[in-house]
C-alpha cells in the first residue's frame, strides 16, 4: 500500500477540511490511499485523545479510507515525519518509497487538474466546483455517530417543520487590528447581515435564524435585531479582548482557540456540528468563511448571499486593474515585436 499522508498547517479547522476535500482526487489521480495526521502544529490538537481518537480528523470524522486511519501510519513513518515535516507552500516529497506526505491546500501551478483548487480570499466555489465537491464529501467526510447524533437532535428540536435561514458571521481575526491580510481586514459588516436577512424575511416572513459565529457581540447584534427569530448553537465564541492570536507556528487564528488546547478541540466539534447544521437552511447568508464555504461545498443547491460587498468591490477594482495592466503589457509586446519585425525588414 502507497501511502498519502496529508499533514497539518497552522491554519482554522475549516481550512483544513477543504485541504482534506482537495487531496482527496490528487491522491486518487496517483493511486495512493490517503491518511489525515493532523496534530501538534494545528490548534486543535490535544497530547491526550479527544472522543477517544488521537488525531484532530479523527475528532470528527471516520477515516477516509474505513481500512487506514491514523493509528494504521506505521512507527517508523510517524518517526521520519517528527524529523521531516512538509512546509505548506511546497507540493510535498517522498518520505520512504511508500509514503506520500504533503500540507499543501491544493492550489499549487503542478496540482493543476490533479486537486479541488478550493478558492479561499474573495470568491466562491462556483457551481461546478461545489457539484464535484458534494460528491467528494458524500464519499469521504462521514461525521462521527456522536456528531451525527447532536445535529439530529438540535435540529429535531429547533429547527424542523419550519424554514430556517442560515447565517454564518465569521468575527475575531475579521474584526482584529493584527488582521492584514486584504480578503479579511474588515470583512465583517453586520448591517449588511441585516439588510440581507430583511429581505429573505420578505419572501419567508415565517422563518427563523440559525446564527453560527465565532464572536458573541455578533450573535448578540442578530438577537438585538431579530429577537425571538434567533437560535444558536451553545458554543464557545469570542466575548473580550484581543480578537486573533497566534497559533502554533505563529500564524493568526483566533484568540480563544490559541490558549487552551482542550477548548480549541471541543469548539472544532462545535464547529462542525454548527456547519452541518448550517447545510440544512434554506440559504445562507456568510462572509468569507472557509466554513461557509465548506457548507456550500456541501450542498450545492442551497443559496447563498456573501455580505463582504465592500472588499468584493475591492476585488473586482483589482481585478480589472490587472487586467488593464495585462492589457498594456501586451501592447508594449506588440509594438516591442512589430519593432523588431520592421528592423529586421529593414536590414
Amino acid at each position: 500500500m502507497t501511502l498519502h499522508i496529508i499533514c497539518e498547517r497552522d491554519v482554522g479547522l475549516f481550512s483544513l477540511i477543504q485541504q482534506v476535500i482537495a487531496h482527496i482526487p490528487w491522491s486518487a489521480h496517483a493511486g495512493r490511499t490517503p491518511v489525515v495526521f493532523f496534530e501538534g502544529r494545528c490548534c486543535y490538537w490535544v497530547p491526550q485523545d479527544y472522543r477517544s481518537r488521537s488525531t484532530v480528523w479523527e475528532y470528527y470524522f471516520e477515516p477516509l479510507d474505513w481500512n487506514c486511519p491514523a493509528d494504521s501510519i506505521p512507527r517508523k513513518v510517524r518517526s521520519a515525519l517528527a524529523e521531516r515535516f512538509p512546509v505548506p507552500r511546497d507540493v510535498g516529497f517522498w518520505l520512504d518509497q511508500n509514503t506520500w506526505v504533503s500540507n499543501h491546500y491544493g492550489d499549487h501551478p503542478q496540482l493543476k487538474g490533479k486537486t479541488l483548487a478550493i478558492p479561499y480570499e474573495w470568491q466562491d466555489p462556483d457551481a461546478a466546483m461545489r457539484e464535484r465537491a458534494a460528491r467528494l464529501i458524500q464519499e469521504y467526510l462521514r461525521p462521527r455517530a456522536y456528531i451525527t447524533e447532536k445535529v439530529d437532535a438540535y435540529f429535531d428540536e429547533h429547527m424542523a417543520g419550519r424554514p430556517v435561514i442560515g447565517i454564518q458571521i465569521r468575527g475575531t481575526d475579521a474584526i482584529s487590528k493584527s488582521e492584514d491580510r486584504a480578503h479579511r481586514k474588515d470583512s465583517l459588516i453586520l448591517e449588511n447581515y441585516r439588510q440581507e436577512v430583511e429581505r429573505c424575511l420578505l419572501s419567508t416572513p415565517d422563518a427563523h435564524l440559525f446564527v453560527a459565529t465565532d464572536d458573541q457581540q455578533s450573535l448578540a447584534f442578530m438577537t438585538d435585531a431579530f429577537g425571538g427569530r434567533v437560535i444558536a448553537y451553545d458554543s464557545h465564541r469570542h466575548v473580550a479582548g484581543e480578537a486573533a492570536g497566534r497559533g502554533p507556528t505563529g500564524c493568526i487564528m483566533p484568540t480563544y482557540v490559541t490558549r487552551d488546547r482542550s477548548l480549541a478541540a471541543r469548539n472544532g466539534e462545535e464547529a462542525v456540528i454548527e456547519y452541518l447544521l448550517l447545510t440544512r437552511c434554506i440559504c445562507l447568508i456568510h462572509n468569507g468563511s472557509s466554513l461557509a464555504r465548506t457548507v456550500l461545498l456541501n450542498n450545492p443547491a442551497l443559496p447563498h448571499v456573501n455580505t463582504h460587498r465592500k472588499n468584493k468591490l475591492l476585488a473586482h477594482v483589482q481585478t480589472l486593474s490587472f487586467k488593464k495592466l495585462r492589457r498594456t503589457v501586451k501592447r508594449a509586446l506588440r509594438r516591442v515585436s512589430t519593432a523588431r519585425l520592421e528592423n529586421r525588414t529593414d536590414a
